[in-house]
């Protein structure tokens, strides 16, 4: 009898440990559901912690400051239209017979003009190019000359490049979907089928983007430092038997260090052939977060890895929101971490210091504080794993496995300050492409991967250089018949706006 009142309370406790898993697991869902996607964390949310009298070491006045006054606002007043924007000059007089000064009677004479700008749209409009081309023949039928036809993109092209370039940019940079394209141009009183704007989206990623982005690839594989994440993306089976999962690579250079070169690449799994095969024998620093998919890449090259606070501070923040409220303890230590990077990069703007100069003062103010923080992070993740209420399926139990799994790359950027201490800037990329699929909702192939994996990559890196993808595109395709194999490096999107400055 004993023997079973013990087994039933075992199953029960088991029941309950797997009803909190579930409860929170809910929770989490919920919230991704109809929760504000947002990560900031209330302050009040952290009251626990300064309540109980755990202090952890806060940023130094004397070195970096965390706050700093707040210049004057400039108002709300309007801001005027850039210089660059063409302008219509409408003049606008006096009646004649208002002139005269009603008090007086005397003619007015001029003082001068009041001038004010307003906004106007022209819509878009289609037009079409008609060549005439002369022709010249000999007098005695010995030869007929024609002039020559502009080279189109492809042989026979209908389109221009523009219209390839708008629809590129419609579809990758703005995420709308080609049936809808296909309805605006319509409006327009242009029939261009889907099909037909697939196919010349595929030619723009033969003739442009698959040369450019090779180039982009070589690029990538020179930089000390890398960026990687991945991302889910549901594929249409070829076959017609229903979807599966396809994945997308991102992969970028340290932010502020030369042109921001962005590169996605399209994945049929999530296995570590991605990142084998794009690294190659790269050596360097890699910021991801914990994906075990690099571990072999990592080893094999010697590859030092540098984790991602923001994810750490991300699991941590779930538990909270699921009601562990003893996750504040190290939520509040990873906020300081966050605070005084983001007083360093004040600093660095108030003081207009250059890259090296800011790393320095980076590197200073890490080793003094952030090794600190750093330190009672870790021992306050070690302390609540070790707790019997801390479930290790829990979402607090996940936050504190991946804290203490973590714990060498997420101590890198303590040892390199060229470094920051998230992945957000790949994840800005990828998100980019995830805001995209809440229009198209799914790929229809994995050639239709690759193509929108490239042409993303594309718009991303004309966006980090400042370029306007369509201007881009428009002329790289004029050039491209005379542009050598060798002279590709001149058409990325950051050569081409150097020529621009």
């Amino acid at each position: 009898m004993e023997g079973e009142i013990a087994a039933l309370r075992e199953h029960n406790d088991a029941l309950a440990r797997e009803n909190k898993i579930l409860r929170d697991e809910l929770a989490i869902l919920k919230q991704g559901l109809f929760g504000r996607r947002s990560e900031r964390i209330d302050p009040s949310q952290l009251d626990l912690y300064r309540a109980e009298g755990a202090e952890s070491p806060a940023p130094p006045p004397q070195e970096v400051a965390a706050h700093e006054r707040a210049k004057p606002a400039a108002g709300h007043g309007r801001a005027r239209f850039a210089e660059h924007l063409p302008r219509e000059v409408i003049e606008l007089d006096v009646p004649e017979p208002e002139r005269i000064c009603p008090d007086c009677g005397k003619p007015m004479h001029s003082i001068g003009a009041d001038t004010s700008e307003r906004g106007h749209v022209v819509p878009a409009r289609i037009v079409v190019r008609r060549y005439v081309r002369a022709k010249y023949a000999c007098p005695d039928g010995h030869a007929v000359v024609t002039a020559a036809a502009p080279e189109g993109v492809i042989d026979g092209a209908k389109y221009e490049a523009s219209v390839y370039a708008h629809v590129a940019v419609a579809k990758y940079a703005d995420h709308q979907p080609l049936h809808r394209l296909e309805g605006m141009f319509k409006r327009h009183g242009v029939h261009l089928p889907k099909q037909t704007m697939w196919d010349m989206l595929v030619t723009l990623d033969e003739l442009l983007a698959q040369p450019v982005l090779r180039q982009m690839h070589k690029e990538l594989l020179e930089e000390p430092v890398l960026h990687s994440d991945e991302t889910p993306v549901t594929m249409r089976v070829e076959d017609g038997a229903g979807s599966r999962e396809g994945w997308a690579w991102g992969w970028r250079n340290l932010h502020g260090v030369g042109p921001s070169k962005v590169l996605i690449e399209f994945k049929v799994s999530r296995s570590r052939d991605g990142p084998v095969s794009f690294l190659k024998d790269w050596r360097g620093t890699l910021i991801t977060d914990g994906y075990s998919g690099f571990n072999e890449v990592v080893e094999r090259n010697d590859i030092v890895r540098a984790g991602c606070w923001a994810h750490a501070r991300r699991k941590f923040k779930q538990a909270l929101d699921t009601g562990a409220r003893n996750a504040v303890h190290v939520l509040a230590p990873i906020q300081r971490l966050f605070a005084i990077e983001r007083a360093l990069v004040n600093r660095a703007k108030a003081r207009e210091l250059g890259r090296d100069a800011f790393v320095e003062l980076r590197a200073r103010v890490r080793q003094r504080w952030s090794k600190r923080l750093v330190a009672l992070i870790i021992e306050r993740a070690d302390e609540l794993s070790r707790l019997r209420s801390t479930l290790p399926k829990s979402p607090l139990g996940k936050a504190t496995t991946y804290v203490l799994r973590q714990q060498q790359p997420l101590s890198a950027f303590l040892d390199d300050a060229r470094i920051p201490i998230h992945n957000n800037d790949e994840e800005r990329d990828l998100r980019h492409l995830k805001l995209g699929t809440k229009n198209w909702q799914i790929l229809g192939s994995e050639r239709g991967g690759e193509v929108a994996c490239r042409l993303y990559s594309l718009m991303l890196s004309c966006k980090q250089a400042g370029v306007d993808p369509q201007a881009y595109i428009e002329d790289v395709l004029g050039r491209l018949s005379t542009t050598k194999a060798a002279d590709v490096a001149q058409l990325t999107p950051w050569a081409w706006a150097a020529t621009r400055k």
